[in-house]
């Protein structure tokens, strides 16, 4: 974890709680096992939401995905692609 010395303010690692020489000036700085000084696990990752639907395209064939929609537009053509499920 990285910490400041409280002497000179320069910033260096160490491995967690107790007593260390700052690299720097020499200080002995005591870190202690308070909420701020304590490493934090990490974050959990966030939840993928479901992939959005694909569909083709009946004139042209091109497959391309789409989102929350009743009808899109194909990007290949042009023509009118009604989407499955989609709002109405």
């Amino acid at each position: 974890m990285i910490v400041r010395c409280g002497r000179c303010q320069v910033q260096f690692d160490v491995p967690g709680v107790g007593r260390f020489q700052c690299p720097a000036c020499g200080t002995t700085n005591e870190i202690r096992g308070g909420p701020d000084t304590l490493e934090r696990p990490p974050a959990p990752e966030p939840v993928a939401d479901a992939p959005s639907p694909r569909v083709e395209c009946d004139f042209c064939g091109f497959s391309f995905i789409v989102g929350d929609v009743a009808t899109a537009p194909c990007p290949m053509c042009g023509e009118a692609v009604v989407v499955e499920g989609g709002e109405a």
